[in-house]
């Protein structure tokens, strides 16, 4: 068996494999946009703003670590960061049906759904619910993301070495996320959500379902590194021809 791959072979293999991300992430994107686009466009006026949307994310995350300082109860705290997950799931069908994306938006909206999931984490951490191997096998594979996502950024075209700056440090906004990418991000939540929520209400079952579900985002997380490694590598392929 042939295990050498270099040159046109290689970036057809490497084309491929992206494509058929890229077509999940098409269906279910335009799946999600056909079904609740009318219904977002319908409840919400043209006033608000998918911005909007995407900053009351913020305010609620805000919310929910005044309510931790004050001692406020766990499950409190918890609804108050699902509500603010939920915002997530809005803005982004929101902001296509109404064609009003831009990149000060998913700039915007990057930024929220990592504090939003800094937040949360936290909060299971400091509750003692998270188990030390999980934090080593999701923050492992998050780290090399990070690095290959500024690495891609970094060859953006930019005016200017703030802009340039700006483009680097935001890293993953700049890239449209496939579906992958908002799995992981929804089970990781959810595994929160659950662990938190079987703490407050006493509830052995939910923790686990939780505990479950993190390391099947961990596992996600190893497969996002390694899709991560294929574009980097396919796009300085293709640099150098």
């Amino acid at each position: 068996m042939n295990w050498q791959l270099t040159g046109p072979t290689f970036l057809m293999k490497v084309g491929e494999a992206l494509k058929t991300v890229d077509r999940i992430t098409d269906l279910e994107e335009k799946t999600r946009d056909r079904i609740l686009g009318p219904l977002l466009l319908f409840l919400f006026p043209s006033w608000i703003k998918p911005n909007h949307i995407t900053f009351s994310r913020f305010l609620l995350v805000c919310l929910a670590i005044v309510l931790y300082l004050a001692g406020s109860p766990l499950h409190y705290q918890t609804w108050v960061l699902v509500i603010a997950a939920v915002t997530d799931f809005i803005d982004g069908i929101l902001a296509r049906a109404r064609q009003q994306f831009s990149r000060t938006g998913a700039y915007l909206d990057h930024a929220t759904d990592w504090f939003l999931g800094a937040w949360t984490g936290v909060l299971a951490l400091i509750n003692g619910l998270l188990p030390i191997l999980f934090i080593v096998l999701i923050a492992v594979p998050q780290l090399g993301v990070m690095i290959i996502d500024r690495l891609r950024a970094s060859r953006i075209a930019v005016k200017g070495k703030s802009e340039r700056a700006l483009t680097i440090t935001m890293g993953a906004a700049n890239f449209r996320p496939s579906s992958f990418n908002r799995l992981e991000f929804f089970i990781l939540l959810l595994g929160f959500f659950l662990l938190l929520f079987g703490k407050a209400w006493t509830s052995p079952k939910l923790q686990k379902v939780g505990t479950v579900l993190l390391y099947a985002a961990a596992l996600l997380a190893w497969y996002l590194l390694v899709e991560g490694m294929i574009r980097l590598v396919g796009e300085n392929r293709q640099k150098e021809m």
